[in-house]
């Protein structure tokens, strides 16, 4: 695969991740898919998303007691989520002690539904194509070099 085809493929998965997201009500101002970058080192090129990603996916548990302050702090990134939603800001506070207290759900498919087997084999259908042609081109390059 060339990093072109690479990176229209990695384009599509982001464009999915993006799309789930937003049909979820997930990152209405755009602040978590702007932090999504496809990266290309020499010939290898990746899809990178937050690591925070899995916990909006799977949800987590209560707070721990010696738990360390995540970066930004969970308040604050509460408090931009209360601001997209039109909450206001005093609510942020209440929603993170019951976060700190009951955990938080998390939102199935949001990362497992873009990137499971099926949409990742319809996705590379679309590069395919392309892909085969350049292992053929290069098969006769070899030939003809010989």
């Amino acid at each position: 695969m060339t990093n072109q085809q690479l990176i229209q493929f990695l384009e599509l998965l982001k464009t999915d991740l993006l799309n789930s997201m937003q049909a979820r009500g997930i990152d209405a101002s755009g602040q978590i898919g702007r932090q999504f970058a496809i990266t290309i080192h020499g010939s290898a090129a990746r899809l990178e998303i937050p690591g925070y990603m899995q916990l909006l996916e799977i949800g987590r548990g209560p707070t721990s007691a010696n738990a360390v302050p995540g970066d930004p702090p969970m308040i604050q990134r509460i408090q931009e989520w209360c601001r997209e939603k039109g909450i206001p800001d005093k609510a942020a506070w209440a929603i993170k002690k019951s976060i700190d207290k009951k955990g938080y759900k998390g939102n199935a498919g949001i990362l497992s539904i873009p990137l499971g087997d099926d949409n990742i084999n319809s996705r590379l259908n679309v590069v395919l194509p392309e892909i085969a042609s350049s292992v053929i081109d290069q098969i006769g390059r070899s030939y003809t070099n010989e």
